[in-house]
């Protein structure tokens, strides 16, 4: 990490009550050209900004007195174009939100990495000073977390919460059946200025079309047969709140275009009405389609897709964040024992394991179901192997299985070493290798776009028995050459 040349060193704040981080910091900044200044409270934080032309601070949550998030709110009012990199040991998703609605320009969790904090700083210091956006936030309490998980997918993912909560922008989440859009959805309303207003959903797939026009736009009485009174509609109901559109790729396009004109006019009127009516709402949508796939099909109208995508959020599958499941599963436990009245449950670390390594098609949802089923069909106070379905331990075919060929590879592998486990160490390696056949090897390597240290670790062997192999079998990457 190097400061530009021939310009003078940045000034950087160092806001921890423990020495050991302030030392350690120090030290790396100082190394890297920068000046630090340390400081062990609030109080002494405010009089090295007042000393001194500080551009960027390293703010600790957890402060004597006053905590890093109330002290970051209160000192980007006085110095707007101060940066902020808030550090925590707590890494939950309402720090990370309200980090960012703080205004701060990152979050990192400790124990964090040297470099991590190097590569932070030095990203932060090449935006050019501005305002902060920050001025005028209120503070927004939420109860509980709604979102559960520590990989660095959903780090990102509460890091754009934050970001996205305080303004008015419209969201598009996409993301598979069962990723929790809704949830995401619930979570930026709650860190919202809204957060007092109706959150008000309305799930497009789950309405009949001849009813879903009445779902939205409310009726009068006798507007069709069967309206007996007045009803409001969803868009009645959301002003001055938030509008949840999940599964919007089934909406029928004849709504479509009215819901266009809602969202550039705010305003509408009831079936059966006459009275124009305002309305104050901020719009999320959320499906698991690909919209510009339904565009290209005439099944979605292109304007009303720019319309909802001004600030896209995308979910990843359970699958590309496995860390997370163990956090999940014990999420579900603690849930299901409240919920369920069923005392409290442990897993097995080898059944853990199993379920880490399962590719959840149905994601989080097919997950909660499951270790709710677990927590009511096994009488010990621990779910153990043998509890497991059988389903999570079969290797489903390449063609119709929803994981990646990471989990692909290390299933079939873990098949052939359950078959020799009589070999060695040495041996099985030379029995097994053989029987993963060339082409799942390829795909494995281009999958991984060829790093032989990563394609090594997900099939559990020596990076030199894996190059062997590749030499043995002749495989290149496209450019002809062996990594």
């Amino acid at each position: 990490m190097e400061t530009e040349l021939n310009k003078e060193p940045f000034h950087i704040l160092v806001l921890d009550d423990e020495h050991s981080i302030r030392w350690v910091l120090e030290r790396t900044l100082s190394q890297a050209g920068y000046i630090p200044h340390l400081a062990a409270d609030a109080p002494e934080a405010r009089q090295q900004l007042r000393k001194n032309a500080i551009r960027l601070a390293l703010v600790d949550i957890n402060l004597p007195g006053l905590d890093g998030l109330s002290f970051t709110r209160e000192i980007l009012q006085e110095y707007p174009y101060l940066l902020t990199i808030v550090m925590t040991g707590q890494s939950t998703m309402y720090n990370t939100v309200e980090a960012m609605k703080a205004g701060a320009f990152d979050y990192v969790a400790k124990p964090f990495n040297i470099d991590e904090i190097e590569e932070l700083v030095k990203s932060a210091l090449r935006v050019p000073l501005l305002t902060s956006e920050s001025n005028g936030l209120k503070k927004v309490k939420v109860a509980n977390d709604l979102l559960t998980g520590q990989s660095k997918v959903m780090r990102d993912l509460y890091k754009a919460i934050g970001r996205v909560a305080a303004t008015d922008l419209t969201v598009l989440i996409q993301g598979e059946s069962g990723t929790g859009k809704e949830l995401i959805a619930r979570s930026i309303h709650q860190h919202s200025l809204r957060a007092s207003q109706p959150f008000v959903a309305i799930n497009c797939a789950a309405i009949p079309s001849e009813l879903m026009e009445s779902e939205l736009f409310g009726h009068e009485k006798g507007a069709f047969t069967g309206a007996t009174e007045r009803k409001r509609g969803k868009l009645e109901l959301a002003s001055q709140g938030t509008l949840f559109l999940d599964e919007i790729g089934d909406m029928p396009m004849r709504l479509q275009s009215k819901l266009l004109r809602v969202l550039q006019e705010k305003q509408f009127e009831r079936l059966g009405g006459h009275e124009l009516i305002t309305t104050d709402m901020r719009v999320i949508a959320a499906t698991h389609q690909n919209l510009e796939n339904l565009i290209n099909k005439s099944h979605f109208r292109k304007d009303l897709y720019y319309r909802l995508n001004v600030f896209p959020v995308d979910i990843a599958p359970l699958r590309e964040r496995r860390e997370d499941i163990p956090v999940l599963v014990d999420h579900f436990l603690q849930k299901g024992s409240k919920e369920m009245a069923v005392g409290r449950k442990a897993v097995a670390p080898d059944a853990l394991n199993v379920l880490a390594r399962f590719g959840w098609p149905g994601n989080i949802r097919e997950l909660e179901n499951t270790v709710k089923s677990l927590m009511i069909t096994n009488v010990t106070g621990t779910i153990t192997l043998d509890s497991l379905p059988k389903n999570l331990f079969k290797s489903l075919p390449l063609a119709d299985s929803e994981e990646t060929l990471e989990d692909l590879a290390e299933r079939k592998l873990e098949i052939l070493v359950r078959d020799a486990v009589e070999l060695d160490k040495d041996s099985l390696m030379a029995d097994v290798l053989p029987q993963l056949e060339r082409p799942l090897l390829r795909l494995l390597l281009e999958k991984t776009k060829w790093n032989q240290q990563k394609s090594a670790k997900i099939l559990g062997i020596n990076r030199n028995t894996l190059r062997k192999k590749i030499e043995t079998l002749g495989l290149k990457n496209q450019r002809g050459l062996q990594k």
